[in-house]
């Protein structure tokens, strides 16, 4: 098999998301449509008691609610999404045993 060069650039818009979790299905067309997000707690307003000459403790917490809050949409093709979950859970296997950085690859 002839040997290849791949250059690698990012667009001007490129950018890391923070991801938590991922929310989706298979839409009409067979595909895989994902959000993926950031869960966060969100509160409505903060008790604190107060006391000269000490910070302020807070005592109560009103109206938490868990948040997730969706960073980008995905759709992409059965086989895509198995390529892409064989890697990810590939590169999950690795993270524990030791291995820092240079073990970026593709799916």
């Amino acid at each position: 098999m002839p040997e290849i060069k791949i250059v690698f650039k990012k667009t001007p818009d490129y950018r890391i998301i923070p991801v938590t979790g991922a929310w989706g299905g298979v839409n009409p067309q067979g595909e895989i449509i994902f959000d993926l997000f950031v869960e966060r707690l969100e509160v409505e307003s903060v008790r604190v008691k107060v006391e000269p000459g000490r910070p302020p403790v807070e005592t109560a917490r009103e109206g938490e609610i868990l948040v997730r809050e969706s960073q980008i949409g995905i759709v992409v093709r059965p086989d895509i999404a198995r390529s892409l979950g064989e890697w990810l859970i590939k590169k999950a296997q690795e993270a524990p045993s030791g291995i820092v950085g240079g073990s970026e690859g593709h799916a």
